[in-house]
């Protein structure tokens, strides 16, 4: 499964192609050939969701786990399926970011990459610093629900 880490700024083009980062692409590996899904994210950051192809599939089974006939269902697919757009990566490494996407960022010429372990947000640099100070606030208070890094053992299960 893919692993993106870490975070990368890269110049958009004026027809919306951005490169993604050379470590993105390697973690993709042979996802990469089924596309990349875009999406607003459920959670409401003003960002870019992004993910491999294999993370909407394990989207769409969390959502059967729900009554099919539920608002709340509907809901959760409409936002989580319902607003994907898949693209590709071209042989430089580029994908396009969609148009309506780049408005709802206020993306224009740069972006920020933003590794968040088995999905990534593509982020306008002035939105992701403002975001950051709130994120920053939220961990520390959320810290606390994580377990302690002293009940893991080397390879990060609990001991």
């Amino acid at each position: 499964m893919a692993l993106f880490l870490s975070r990368s700024t890269h110049k958009v083009d004026k027809k919306g192609r951005v490169s993604v980062p050379a470590a993105f692409r390697s973690a993709l590996g042979e996802a990469l050939s089924d596309g990349i899904a875009l999406t607003q994210p459920v959670t409401g950051e003003t960002a870019i969701e992004a993910a491999p192809m294999s993370q909407i599939r394990a989207r769409l089974a969390q959502l059967d786990t729900l009554p099919p006939e539920s608002a709340d269902r509907k809901a959760l697919a409409m936002m989580m399926l319902g607003t994907v757009d898949r693209v590709s990566i071209d042989g430089d490494g580029r994908m396009i970011l969609p148009e309506e996407l780049r408005e709802f960022t206020g993306i224009d010429d740069m972006a920020v990459f933003v590794g968040l372990g088995h999905t990534f947000q593509i982020w306008e640099p002035e939105a992701l610093k403002a975001y950051m100070i709130e994120a920053a606030a939220l961990a520390r208070k959320s810290a606390a629900m994580l377990p302690s890094l002293s009940s893991l053992g080397q390879n990060g299960q609990e001991a």
